[in-house]
């Protein structure tokens, strides 16, 4: 089952649009004389119908004393929503912004000859000035808003098919929502469902529909690409990793340094975070004559590492630590040193050991693009994720500034450093 098509909700999985919205309806309350609601109680009743939401709202304001049984009041509620549209669809990206890693995820789908798909009940207007406004209109194949919305996933299958010339089917699609609503109409239509925890919706109803796959934001599936691009999937560790969300490198990343590895002749590799053994087996599995160590400090992660490593046949080459990578004292000297931890201590990880590395070896680091934040900050909002950033970026400065180290950096996956020593 090849996933070709991914189609994206908007509200709550491509955009944290939450407060516009609620900035829009309060406006709308305001113009015919209603209380406010709070912000935060307008963003728990966002759903796809805008009427369904407006009404909720002034329930909330009037305290449950506004029905449509009267003439007036239905008039008046038309009035409601036609101001809240032109009010929403004029100021719609006042503090509207991009989930992390959305951009760099779609920019990985149009290298990668996806069909990108975003399937919104938002207005056009609305919706293209948002698209715009940050910059991503141009990564979507097709672009599917309230009118089109209505007519549901089949159509927008035809369509694409029709239009694209191709023969897709429901099995090749993966629905992005936030929603229950989103898992509830993706499995409905048979395609691959994804749970975006971090949106606007109930996550608790959310992941009671049981998605395929539940992420915190969307772009956590970027590592996944490939492996969902197989008509089969064949390795029951990376299926474990969509289902447990366990960090693991990405295809480009993890064969750039497996094409190192060949070239360079590296017979021994230490790694720092093995996370379940991904990384781990496939190094070992370059040649008889490989050995490679790997530390984890998590002991779930470490007990299945263990397990895939027995599976695979590996365990007299792979050798698993549970401990902490900065408090463990080890001996060894490796060909190929490889960090893959918390990005956070990059830099200790590197300092302690250096001392452990051959002459001649290697410090390959992972994820120093950090799904593209790391080149523009602006990618995220979230004040813990923008520290991180922060301190990749000092990490960055620290491998480019190293008296003892020459440092190459290399696109590859999510961004890959390798260091050697300087002669």
């Amino acid at each position: 089952m090849a996933i070709e098509v991914y189609v994206f909700d908007l509200d709550g999985t491509i955009v944290n649009s939450g407060e516009d919205i609620a900035f829009a309806v309060n406006a709308a309350l305001k113009e015919f004389s209603y209380w406010p609601v709070p912000e935060k109680e307008i963003i728990s009743l966002i759903q796809d119908d805008s009427e369904k939401m407006l009404l909720n709202v002034l329930n909330r304001s009037t305290k449950n004393h506004f029905s449509l049984e009267t003439d007036y009041n239905q008039k008046q509620f038309k009035k409601i929503c036609e101001f809240y549209i032109d009010f929403y669809q004029n100021h719609p990206v006042i503090k509207t912004n991009l989930y992390a890693g959305i951009k760099n995820l779609l920019k990985v789908l149009k290298e990668k000859k996806k069909t990108i798909v975003l399937f919104t009940s938002k207005e056009e207007a609305a919706t293209l000035k948002i698209l715009e406004n940050l910059d991503i209109a141009d990564y979507f194949d097709f672009i599917f808003s309230k009118d089109s919305f209505n007519l549901g996933l089949d159509s927008l299958l035809d369509c694409i098919n029709k239009k694209k010339s191709s023969n897709y089917e429901s099995k090749n699609c993966i629905i992005f929502g936030d929603t229950a609503l989103d898992i509830k109409r993706g499995r409905a239509f048979g395609a691959t469902t994804v749970a975006c925890r971090g949106g606007l919706g109930n996550s608790a109803e959310l992941l009671a529909e049981n998605p395929d796959f539940s992420f915190s934001v969307a772009s956590e599936i970027e590592k996944f690409i490939d492996a969902l691009s197989m008509e089969e999937n064949s390795s029951k560790i990376i299926e474990f990793a969509m289902k447990n969300e366990v960090p693991i490198i990405q295809d480009e990343g993890s064969n750039f340094i497996l094409d190192y590895i060949k070239s360079h002749n590296v017979k021994s590799v230490l790694e720092i975070g093995t996370a379940i053994g991904y990384s781990a087996i496939r190094f070992a599995q370059v040649s008889p004559e490989m050995r490679v160590t790997s530390i984890e400090i998590d002991e779930e992660r470490y007990k299945t590492a263990q397990a895939n490593v027995q599976e695979k046949g590996l365990e007299s080459r792979v050798k698993i630590i549970f401990a902490d990578a900065l408090e463990y004292e080890l001996n060894d000297f490796f060909d190929l040193i490889f960090i893959d931890a918390a990005k956070a201590q990059y830099q200790k990880f590197f300092e302690k050991y250096k001392h452990n590395l051959n002459e001649g070896g290697v410090i390959i680091c992972d994820n120093l693009s950090f799904h593209g934040m790391v080149e523009d900050l602006s990618l995220t909002h979230n004040y813990s994720t923008k520290k991180l950033v922060k301190k990749i970026r000092k990490f960055i400065d620290f491998l480019k500034t190293n008296s003892e180290f020459i440092t190459d950096f290399y696109s590859k996956g999510d961004g890959i450093s390798v260091s050697k020593r300087k002669k």
